[in-house]
């Protein structure tokens, strides 16, 4: 078997030690408009993406996550700097593009997504961690051409690997699971190294993933 991790790591110490389970309430606003009224914008639908990027870039500083146990308030500077790097973690919206294709269409461009996350995304997870970098993972848990579906999707971290010849297995710091250190998930290969399915040690469906841009941010709200 061959196990790698990015050195000095993991979620119990250096991911956020409460849940992406964030009260009602808006994201951002517009002066008086609320953008719930149009069905966005809600930071009770999850904020993974900004605290799956903020972890990082408070690894890559090396400034320690805050204790707290539970969610930043509403509005303020640390709960604005989450909004503010998931907004950032959509690429100019070509995320949810991306997220949208896979779970519409099956793989990049269409067909087997567990292929493509094998053949596609996997090596690019692989050189990251390699090179002792950690790596931002969008996950496919609908098939659905329902674009309102898309929330269902989620943003985790990758930390490390494991490769043992009957799969591909990707350790994770997800923020719906806060010091989890072992939580996983696995491209399941057959004996032939053709991928049959994907999966995730919590329990969640996972239908593919793909590794999303990232670029280390300076963490100013949270020195």
């Amino acid at each position: 078997m061959t196990h790698q991790r990015v050195e000095g790591f993991l979620p119990s110490t250096h991911g956020f030690h409460f849940a992406n389970a964030w009260p009602p309430g808006p994201t951002v606003r517009f002066g008086p408009l609320d953008p719930r009224i149009i069905g966005v914008g809600d930071a009770a639908d999850g904020l993974c993406g900004g605290m799956v990027y903020t972890a990082a870039d408070l690894f890559a500083a090396g400034v320690a996550v805050p204790p707290v146990r539970e969610p930043f308030a509403n509005g303020s500077a640390r709960f604005n700097s989450i909004v503010r790097r998931q907004i950032q973690s959509l690429a100019w919206f070509t995320v949810p593009i991306r997220y949208w294709l896979r779970s519409a269409l099956g793989g990049s461009f269409g067909g087997d997504r567990a292929r493509a996350t094998l053949d596609r995304e996997w090596p690019k997870a692989k050189t990251e961690i390699d090179a002792g970098r950690l790596v931002l993972i969008g996950l496919i848990r609908v098939a659905s051409l329902n674009p309102w579906q898309l929330t269902m999707n989620h943003q985790v971290m990758a930390f490390g690997y494991a490769e043992d010849g009957r799969g591909v297995t990707l350790d994770l710091y997800d923020p719906n699971w806060p010091d989890r250190d072992d939580v996983t998930i696995t491209i399941h290969l057959d004996p032939a190294l053709r991928p049959t399915s994907l999966s995730q040690s919590t329990g969640e469906p996972l239908l593919g993933w793909f590794v999303l841009p990232y670029s280390p941010a300076e963490p100013r709200a949270w020195r």
